[in-house]
């Protein structure tokens, strides 16, 4: 909820010469940044301790005081540095949350992945509802419910998770320099695979253009696209138990590649079942590829979840970005051209190798 009402406090602080649109843009990816690059920190900082569960419930509580620090921001400069803060302090929730999910699954990785992810989707798409609700009372009733939430949610964790200790794994292998060269081809294919699903939101006015729609029909699709998406991770999860991470990860990256290319075509009817079939698609490709590095990494736990984390916040921070430069110099075309070739040819290129 504090995420999406963000571009709202923005707009009531002073910028100085930066328009309002880029000072959001620059707030806003100031988090991925950080977290990018804090996460194979935090991965190997949490399996030094084998403790995932006290760095959880320590960084929820941190991530509350800071998102009720959102209140009292009072320009935009102290608004960059919280969310730096909040890009190191999540980097810790996100690998020790999917370090526990992992422990705590067993054999059963992918549907405990799949249901980490239904959650998760659900959460992300119900709270720009919510926050358009209790904004009518007040922005700082947002960032205080906000946090009330976040701190409920660490209590929950210390009263109601089991206290993993990671060691009793026994993988015992941290360095980098253990890393299975293997899995590199997906960390570069899942980056992108995020680039362009984070790139549909910022190109809005490009589809809204092509494809000769209003705003109200293309939220609608985008609303459809996560209700897939929500309704699929468990189901994309227990298939990926069955199938194999690799052999769905491989099937799953290639078709979400054609469903790019085919953006291209100048038809909303096109434009609709694209992103129907990307919702179950995309959540093959995330639960999978959680399972795959998890399984072949040669890391530990919470190190392998904190590389494939930073390889999404990556994705996240990098796609808007390649985006708006590649459609706005070269062409819209060009752009889901980019992102469905880097998507699939790293798969492959592993393959073939």
């Amino acid at each position: 909820m504090a995420y999406f009402v963000l571009p709202i406090l923005i707009s009531s602080l002073s910028t100085g010469n930066v328009p309002v649109d880029t000072a959001s843009g620059i707030v806003i990816s100031i988090w991925g940044m950080f977290a990018t690059f804090f996460q194979p920190l935090a991965g190997r900082i949490v399996e030094k301790s084998g403790k995932p569960k006290k760095y959880l419930y320590t960084s929820l509580v941190a991530t509350s005081f800071l998102i009720f620090l959102y209140s009292r921001v009072e320009d935009v400069a102290e608004l960059l540095l919280l969310r730096a803060f909040l890009g190191i302090v999540e980097s810790f929730m996100l690998v020790s949350s999917l370090t526990v999910i992992l422990y705590l699954s067993g054999k059963r990785r992918g549907e405990g992945f799949g249901i980490y992810s239904t959650f998760t989707d659900l959460g992300f798409s119900v709270s720009p509802t919510v926050a358009g609700l209790i904004i009518l009372y007040g922005i700082d009733l947002v960032f205080y419910f906000s946090a009330f939430l976040v701190m409920i949610s660490s209590l929950g964790i210390l009263l109601f998770v089991e206290d993993v200790r990671i060691r009793d794994v026994g993988r015992g292998r941290s360095a980098l320099k253990n890393l299975n060269r293997e899995i590199i081809p997906v960390f570069v294919s899942l980056s992108f695979a995020v680039a362009m699903m984070s790139s549909i939101v910022p190109l809005e006015n490009s589809f809204l253009e092509r494809l000769g729609i209003s705003p109200l029909e293309f939220g609608a699709s985008f609303t459809m696209y996560l209700l897939v998406r929500t309704l699929s991770n468990t189901p994309a999860g227990k298939l990926t138990d069955r199938v194999g991470s690799w052999r769905v990860y491989a099937l799953s990256s290639i078709i979400l590649s054609v469903t790019g290319l085919l953006f291209i075509v100048n038809s909303f009817h096109v434009f609709l079942a694209i992103r129907f079939i990307q919702g179950f698609v995309v959540a093959m490709v995330y639960n999978s590829s959680a399972v795959y590095i998890a399984e072949k990494s040669n890391l530990g736990y919470a190190m392998s979840m904190g590389l494939l984390s930073s390889s999404i916040t990556a994705g996240l921070t990098a796609g808007p970005l390649i985006a708006g430069i590649v459609s706005g110099y070269f062409g819209f075309e060009y752009v889901y051209a980019l992102f469905s070739f880097m998507i699939v040819l790293p798969v492959l290129a592993k393959k073939i190798c």
